[in-house]
Parts: structure tokens; sequence; C-alpha cells
């Protein structure tokens, strides 16, 4: 045992012969080894945060073409730039037997502030559809929840107002 530690000693030192060429060669290879890993570490970590971005990405387009698909065709022939909000909201509201349930209608300059109580959200979403089939939006929402028995009825403010 003694020998081999002497010998170590005598490479670590530089004393043997060939020792210097053996650290270098030492040094070298683990120089070389330490920065492959690097650069491999690195390497996947680019790969991994591409891919997240790439599954981000795909789904953010998903997103939009199902919007594209939701909101109504923005073409001249649609948009009637003179919607009567208070008209087509009585209209709606009319033929969907909303009736008591309207608490509230007051002008909010060319837009309209409506409160609607127990509201089913079959309901809310049919209210939507007819309003925007005849050029008024949703411009601000504010739902609240209320428990029915085993279903949520919904009260909403909101603001509406023409598409344009």
């Amino acid at each position: 045992m003694a020998i081999s530690l002497d010998s170590a000693r005598s490479v670590l030192r530089g004393e043997a012969s060939g020792s210097v060429k053996f650290l270098a060669a030492v040094i070298i290879t683990l120089a070389v080894w330490s920065g492959v890993s690097i650069v491999n570490n690195w390497v996947t970590q680019s790969n991994n945060t591409l891919t997240s971005q790439q599954t981000r990405w795909r789904n953010l387009l998903m997103l939009a073409e199902e919007y594209k698909t939701l909101a109504p065709a923005n073409n001249s022939a649609n948009v009637n730039r003179n919607v009567d909000v208070p008209t087509v909201f009585a209209q709606v509201s009319e033929r969907m037997q909303l009736g008591s349930r309207v608490n509230r209608i007051s002008p909010d300059g060319r837009n309209q502030a409506v409160e609607i109580n127990r509201l089913y959200i079959e309901e809310f979403e049919e209210l939507q559809r007819e309003l925007a089939s005849r050029g008024v939006r949703f411009i601000a929402v504010e739902l609240r929840a209320l428990p029915a028995g085993s279903e949520r009825l919904l009260t909403i403010s909101a603001i509406i107002g023409p598409m344009n």
C-alpha cells in the first residue's frame, strides 16, 4: 500500500516520468466531459422549453379558431350602425318572457344598463345569442349565482350596446 501511495504522490507532484502528460490528459478529459455535460443540459432545457412553447402556441391557435367560429361575422350587412338598443332588448325580453324578472333598464349614454333576476344559465345563453343576432352585445356583465334547489339561478347586471 505504501508503494502505490508513494507512486500516486510522485505522479501528482510531476516527479514520475510521463506524469505531467497523464495529469494534463486527465484534466483535459474532465474539462471536456464537464463542458459536454453542461452543453447537453442546456440543450435538454432548451428542447423542453421549445416543446412547452409549441404546445402553448398550438393551444392558443385552437382557442383563436374556436373564438372565431363563435363570434358573429362582422361584415357590413350584419352590423347595423343604428341599432336601437332599448327596443331590441324589449323585443328579446318579451319574446323570452322575462317579464317581471327584468329588474332595471336605464340609459347609459348610447348603451343600456340592465338587471335581470332569477335567470337560468340556458336562458342567459339564449339571451346573448338573441341580442347578438340583432346587433347588440354585452359590454360588461356581473353575474351572481344563487342556489335554487339542485340548480343555480343567475342575477345579471350588465351594460349592453351596439356591436359597432
